[in-house]
């Protein structure tokens, strides 16, 4: 599309050009030939200068629409140029329901399963792959109260996502680089894990500032 009105342009621009030459060789005419009143007492000009204003005319006006016709060939066979960008790291997961090996304590990783998005997922955790600012989007209802932390970092500290609630709406923003890896860590205040289910329950991540650097 951008091709294509750069073409227009440039055809209106030639044609403009083209009328301001007509209109100044009609005036060089015009102006070549006087009233019989206004010649009278004058000396009479010569012929050939008359002449050789129509013709620097003619040739400007031919130089102009041989340029106008080039800058159109040019651009009329030049191939469209499509800008296209990476997609966006982001992904949505969602929260699957513990198995018996899975919850043996009080004290778990929130299993996750890959519903959409560019980013995987791997031992129940979100490989991040880009360095920058991430949105982190936690919702969900669960059957018992849970506490939850976000892990992103070896050696960092967890994120206190949830504190002992049933209902999980909760947005975060986190600085991450690549190698690190995003999963959830449950407490509960039962002695067993078993009997906790949770309903419409998804983690989704975001990269809000796209260009920093990404593992090959």
């Amino acid at each position: 599309m951008t091709s294509e009105l750069m073409k227009t342009n440039s055809e209106d621009r030639c044609i403009l050009q083209m009328q301001g030459m007509i209109i100044i060789k009609k005036i060089v005419k015009m102006e070549g030939v006087r009233p019989l009143e206004e010649n009278v007492g004058n000396a009479p000009r010569p012929r050939f200068e008359r002449n050789k204003l129509l013709l620097v005319a003619s040739v400007v006006q031919a130089l102009g629409l041989l340029l106008c016709l080039t800058y159109v060939c040019q651009h009329s066979h030049a191939p469209e140029v499509s800008l296209q960008y990476p997609p966006i790291e982001n992904i949505m997961t969602q929260l699957q329901i513990l198995t018996s090996h899975e919850c043996e304590e009080d004290s778990f990783i929130l299993p996750l399963q890959k519903r959409d998005g560019t980013m995987e997922v791997q031992n129940n955790s979100v490989v991040i792959q880009c360095d920058g600012f991430y949105l982190l989007s936690l919702k969900g209802y669960f059957s018992q109260e849970v506490s939850i932390s976000l892990h992103y970092r070896k050696g960092e500290e967890p994120f206190p996502i949830l504190k002992k609630t049933k209902f999980a709406n909760s947005n975060v923003v986190l600085k991450l680089g690549y190698k690190d890896k995003v999963y959830l860590n449950v407490t509960t205040d039962s002695a067993s894990c078993k009997q906790l289910s949770v309903n419409a329950g998804e983690l989704i991540v975001i990269l809000q500032n796209p260009g920093g650097y990404c593992a090959p």
